[in-house]
């Protein structure tokens, strides 16, 4: 019995031994530990303030490629960077989102070249119409209807009247509603098929009210449409009539069902 006892205070010591070695392995390691990370975040943090603060990482040349309507100034203005800069400082992705709140960039790519130049490459939408607002100003839009900018003066593009945009929603908006993308697909296809018989580059104006209507050569003539439907058949006798009319002026009436008795026709001036 004495020996079972004194066998087992010898095992309850040998363990009581081993996990106070274990313990003690496990809080070097811990301080090991501890002091790799401290070293680790202290080199981190150094490193950082180097890249951060040494002149040598100041940006020395923005190039900026592929604008025309905006200079090089506005872009570099708009996405915040400047010579002097710290190109660490500048986040790409940041300067992206602000460039493409203008509505003439439709995309951008930012390319750092360490250790201190930018490169700015922006894909620019282009001017295509312009909507007549309520306040005698226009809206300048691309023909996917993003709107570009707002300008008291009228500019060598056909003008669109009849959109519900306004100049009050254009700090909100930075495309066309719904309603008004329906009316840019409408014509678009006009515009589309007027190339067919080679008027779209005489074309003016477009009014997109109650019917379809637009205009060639600043009013002298005026092409009634009616709903923009089943265009290729009514441009057939709009170019017809044109034709038959060379060097009158009115107005081209094709706004009725051509396939059920309605006859385009055309009515001179007075």
């Amino acid at each position: 019995m004495i020996n079972m006892a004194n066998k087992k205070l010898n095992t309850s010591g040998k363990i009581s031994k081993q996990r106070k070695l274990q313990k003690t392995k496990t809080k070097r390691k811990s301080r090991k530990l501890s002091i790799i990370l401290i070293f680790t975040i202290l080199l981190a943090v150094g490193i950082c303030a180097y890249l951060l603060t040494s002149p040598r990482f100041n940006i020395q040349e923005i190039s900026i490629n592929g604008n025309s309507k905006l200079s090089s100034q506005q872009i570099s203005g708009l996405a915040e960077i400047k010579n002097g800069d710290n190109i660490f400082s500048k986040l790409s992705i940041v300067m992206k989102v602000k460039l493409k709140q203008n509505g003439y960039i439709e995309d951008v790519e930012v390319n750092k070249i360490y250790p201190n130049k930018v490169e700015i490459n922006v894909t620019e939408r282009k001017q295509q119409f312009q909507i007549k607002t309520e306040s005698e100003g226009y809206i300048y839009i691309d023909e996917q209807g993003y709107i570009l900018e707002y300008a008291k003066d009228k500019i060598d593009l056909p003008v669109i009247i009849g959109m519900n945009i306004t100049i009050n929603k254009l700090d909100t908006v930075h495309r066309l509603g719904e309603e008004d993308l329906e009316k840019m697909e409408n014509i678009l296809q006009i515009r589309e098929q007027c190339k067919n018989i080679e008027i779209a580059d005489k074309i003016t104006q477009y009014e997109v009210s109650d019917e379809y209507i637009i205009n060639l050569e600043n009013d002298t003539i005026v092409i009634n449409l009616g709903d923009a439907t089943n265009l290729k058949n009514r441009m057939y006798y709009v170019n017809a009539i044109l034709k038959q009319e060379v060097g009158n002026k009115g107005v081209i009436y094709v706004n009725g069902d051509l396939n059920e008795g309605f006859s385009a026709y055309f009515r001179a001036n007075q």
